[in-house]
Parts: C-alpha cells; structure tokens; sequence
C-alpha cells in the first residue's frame, strides 16, 4: 500500500488549488499558470472530487476557502516554500560554486597559497577545496569539477578524454638552512634525523638506494602521518625530509628550506593527474589555469636547480 494514499493522483492539482487560494481568484490563478480560467476552474472542481471536500465556496463576484480550504493552503505553501527554497539552492551551488578535491599534501601545499588568484580570477564562483585522503577510493565519486590525485597507474587513465597528466614528483631531500649549514653538503645532510610521512619511510629509501647510499652509523627518525606534517616538522628544524619539491617550492623560494648541491632529483613513481568532471566554461577555465600554473611551478623549480647545482629536473 502506498504510504501516500491519501494525496491525489495529480499534484497540478494541487498546485492550481494553490494558486487560487493564494490569489483569492480564478483569473488571477489563470494569468499565473497560463491557462484558462475554465481549466482552472475544472481543476479545482476534480480536487475537490478527488478529496472528497468542499475547498472553496464560489460567490458572484468572489470566492472564500472553506476551513478545509484553508487548512489545504497553509499546508501546501509551507511545503511549496520548503521545495522552492531546496531547488533555488541546488540551482546556486550548481551555477556559483567549483568544487576542487585534490590529494591532502596538494590541497594543503599547492591549492591554499593560490585561493586569493582562484578568488580574483574567478570572482563570481565561490571555490571548494576539499582534501583527500584516499585518492583511489575517490576518484569518481562524489560532487566535484577537478579532482587532482596521484597515481603509479597512467596507463589507466590514457583513453580516459576527462582525466590528464598535470607533472611528476620531483624528490629530494630538504631541511632548513641553519640545520644543514652553509656548504649545503650532502655528506653532512646524511647525518640528519630524518623525517617521514608514512610508516614504511618509502621516500627515503627510494632516494638512498638512488645515491647508493647504505649507513653506515644510526640515524634518528621520527614519522608523521601526512606530507604537510613532516614539512612542518622540516621548517621547525626538526630533521630532513625527501619531498616534491614542488609542495615545497615558495619556501624553496625564500631559502626557508635547501636542498644539498648534487641533490639528485629524482621521478617517484607516482605522478599527479586531473579528472575534469564538468565540462563548462568556468571549469574549463580552471583547468587551464591549472596547467599553466603548473608550468610556471616547473620553470621556477628548473632555475633554483640551475642556481643552487641540484641537477637536471626533466
């Protein structure tokens, strides 16, 4: 049995009775519907079949509600109001808000420095960025424009026309200046505590058997959960850290943190993608920007090499 047995079959109905009560008046509530006042009128006529029940009492030159009438129109023009106010603000968030998701570290180190130029470039759309944890797990799933994510797997994605390569990871060690010291020597770095963003110490190993490095004496760690953690860890002079240098390229910038000379850049295997969900103007825009941003990122990262003899970045 349907839990709505009661409602009639036609909710036009409904909304025609409505019209009427509200303005008090068949031609009025014709005008607004853009039909006849007849239609109306046979409208209103079959609810009350349907119901069972006198709404409207029809005078000579007007019309009252009947008190079933009007219990009928309080009813529907709060629950009219309710459903007019759910769609208008299903229509804003469609037309004025981006949704951005994006790996944690690359909300964290990328995305939140850039708000005020998404905000400039973008004045009229309010920008969501939402962090990620799980990449995989999310991709596809859930409401978003961009979502930006790491992968081993690009061959997955090669005949996908929504999703597109943004850049690699460029991996190197970093620490603060004072805690390396002025000869920026890779010897000295090796006897740094070291900083991990993960429990295996993935990034360091892959970087010391790149050197073909093995120790040779025991070195403190100390282990954070996330990427933007351990950096913080890093800027607070607490150790070393082999990181994108691109999450830490405006304090790479600044000297805030140094990479040894012959640091040895090296490709990690994870590469950083986009899915482009939307295909509207707006968020066409923004993946544009992105790609040219990402542009100007690596042509920053490839000078500091250059200046400070870190080594070929491509």
């Amino acid at each position: 049995m349907s839990p709505y047995s009661n409602i009639p079959y036609s909710h036009n109905a409904l909304k025609t009775f409505e019209a009427v009560a509200r303005h008090m008046s068949f031609t009025l509530a014709a005008n607004e519907l853009h039909v006849t006042q007849s239609a109306v009128s046979r409208q209103v006529r079959q609810l009350e079949h349907d119901l069972n029940a006198s709404l409207i009492v029809r005078k000579h030159r007007s019309i009252d509600l009947t008190l079933k009438g009007q219990a009928l129109f309080e009813v529907l023009g709060r629950n009219y109001q309710s459903l007019q106010s759910l769609l208008e603000s299903w229509k804003e968030v469609q037309n004025n808000k981006i949704v951005i998701r994006a790996a944690l570290s690359y909300a964290t180190r990328s995305l939140m420095p850039k708000i005020q130029q998404l905000n400039e470039r973008f004045p009229d759309n309010e920008i969501a960025v939402i962090p990620v944890i799980d990449e995989q797990e999310s991709l596809g799933k859930g409401d978003y424009d961009l979502f930006i994510f790491t992968s081993k797997g690009g061959r997955n994605y090669q005949q996908d026309p929504d999703i597109f390569f943004l850049r690699e990871e460029y991996m190197a060690p970093v620490c603060t200046k004072q805690l390396l010291g002025e000869d920026r020597d890779v010897e000295r770095l090796l006897t740094l505590p070291r900083l991990h963003p993960t429990m295996d110490h993935h990034d360091w190993r892959v970087w010391l058997n790149k050197i073909r490095y093995s120790d040779r004496h025991s070195v403190r760690n100390s282990t954070f959960f996330t990427l933007d953690l351990t950096l913080s860890a890093c800027l607070s002079g607490h150790g070393v850290a082999v990181t994108d240098l691109l999450l830490a390229l405006p304090e790479l910038e600044r000297e805030y943190l140094v990479c040894p000379q012959d640091a040895n850049i090296h490709h990690s295997d994870w590469r950083y993608y986009c899915h482009q969900r939307s295909d509207s103007a707006t968020v066409e825009a923004l993946a544009s920007w992105l790609r040219s941003e990402t542009e100007q990122e690596l042509r920053k990262l490839q000078r500091l090499s250059e200046l400070h003899g870190w080594g070929q970045i491509s």
